[in-house]
Formats: structure tokens, C-alpha cells, sequence
């Protein structure tokens, strides 16, 4: 009898997310090229992917199923440029330089992708299932800021909050404001937004101001994350924004 061995190629899962990212990937090149997503044609897309029509409808129903995709990769990029830092000790030892160090990684990632989350803003106010996917991934964030709130009052160094609304707010300010300020504002506001961020973030936790030094706020700009292409993660449990 033959034996059978298994395939140490990528799975079908694995093929679908590299794609899903080199599709997302020269999307995000063509808009900083000054296109707008709808004038972009689904031909010029896989040309810029480095690949033909017919592997595009492999993997998207459409343009709009494309562009559904591109939430769970950037709030993917958000979350890590703040779970790695600031969550991991605001349950235990809150760390202001640390919390200044994530609102600075979440603009900058803001600002990274800023004409592919323009291009979604585009979207959901024509495409229902894209609003709703967005909606969906920050849905999960705020969910998961609830439990990190948790986590920090039963240890002792999170005063007692309405945890679900409290991260529902935190989060969709964070979401809104650099939607608004950065997405649409100069480079130059950024470390701004970001020390105004955690000055709120952390007086809402802790019930004061945000404990570091002037030198430090006009320093904080610039200590972010090295790179910001889109990385296919996406937000995984217990893990705010």
C-alpha cells in the first residue's frame, strides 16, 4: 500500500490570506498614487498585484468584497502597535511612557494607511457590508478593552468603571479622532493627538494627569513602529485597542 504523506506546502488558508494581503498591499500603492478605489479597475488591480483578472475573482467576489477584507488587517496593525506596550502593563504596573508610546504607534499607523482608510470611508457610505465590517472589527476591540478595564480593577490599579461603556468610548474616540484629526490633518499634529490621547486615556483609568515630563511629550513623536505596510494580522482575544 502507498503511503501517504501530507503536503508541507501552505494551506488553502494560507494561499487565501497572502493574497487577500497582495491585493490590499498594491491597493494601498495605486491610492497613494492619487486614485481613487472607485476608479480604479479590477485589471489595474491585478496588474499592480503582479497577477491576472482571473486570480482576483479567485479569491473577491468584487471590489467592494476586496475592500471588506482591508478592516481586520488594519485594526490588526492598530492592535499590535498598543497590546504589545501599553496593555501588557496596565493590568499590573501602568506605565504613562509606555501608554505614550502606544497612542504615538496607533497615529502612526493611522497615518501609514491613510489613503486605503480613506478609500473605506469611501466605501461604507455606499457599501453596507463594508460599514458593517468595520464595525464588526472595532465591535471587538471595544469588547476586548472591556476586559483589559476588568483586569486592571481586580488588580487593584483601575478605579472602579462601567467597563463596557467606558471601553466602548475609549476605543471609538481613539477610532474617531484619528479618523478625523489624523487621517485628514498634517504629519506635523500628529505627536500632538497622540500626547492628547493618552492624557485622556490615562486620567479616565487613573484619575490623574498623565505622569511624564515636557521633554518627554515633545520627545515621544518618532519612537513608534519601525514599519507600517499592512502585516495580515488580525485582532486576536484579549487584546483592546
Amino acid at each position: 500500500m502507498a503511503s501517504v504523506t501530507r503536503s508541507s506546502g501552505p494551506s488553502r488558508r494560507d494561499r487565501r490570506a497572502a493574497w487577500e494581503l497582495r491585493f490590499l498591499e498594491a491597493t494601498e500603492r495605486l491610492l497613494r498614487e492619487g486614485n481613487t478605489f472607485t476608479d480604479l479597475s479590477v485589471d489595474r488591480l491585478a496588474a499592480a498585484a503582479a497577477t491576472s483578472r482571473a486570480t482576483f475573482y479567485t479569491y473577491f467576489e468584487d471590489k467592494g468584497d476586496l475592500l471588506r477584507r482591508a478592516p481586520r488587517y488594519l485594526l490588526g496593525d492598530l492592535r499590535d502597535a498598543n497590546s504589545r506596550q501599553w496593555w501588557a502593563t496596565a493590568t499590573r504596573s501602568p506605565d504613562a511612557r509606555e501608554l505614550l508610546r502606544a497612542t504615538n504607534d496607533i497615529v502612526a499607523t493611522y497615518r501609514a494607511h491613510q489613503p486605503l482608510l480613506a478609500a473605506l470611508a469611501e466605501a461604507a457610505a455606499y457599501d453596507e457590508r463594508v460599514a458593517a465590517e468595520y464595525r464588526q472589527m472595532v465591535a471587538e476591540i471595544c469588547d476586548n478593552t472591556r476586559l483589559r478595564i476588568e483586569a486592571g480593577h481586580e488588580a487593584g490599579v483601575v478605579r472602579a468603571l462601567p467597563s463596557a461603556e467606558v471601553g466602548s468610548a475609549v476605543t471609538w474616540m481613539v477610532e474617531r479622532v484619528c479618523d478625523q484629526m489624523v487621517r485628514t490633518g498634517p504629519p506635523e499634529q500628529d505627536s500632538t493627538i497622540a500626547v492628547a490621547l493618552a492624557e485622556i486615556i490615562w486620567s479616565c483609568l487613573y484619575l490623574e494627569a498623565l505622569p511624564v515630563t515636557a521633554e518627554e511629550r515633545s520627545n515621544s513623536h518618532g519612537g513608534g513602529i519601525e514599519q507600517h505596510e499592512l502585516r495580515g494580522r488580525s485582532p486576536g482575544p484579549g487584546q483592546g485597542l
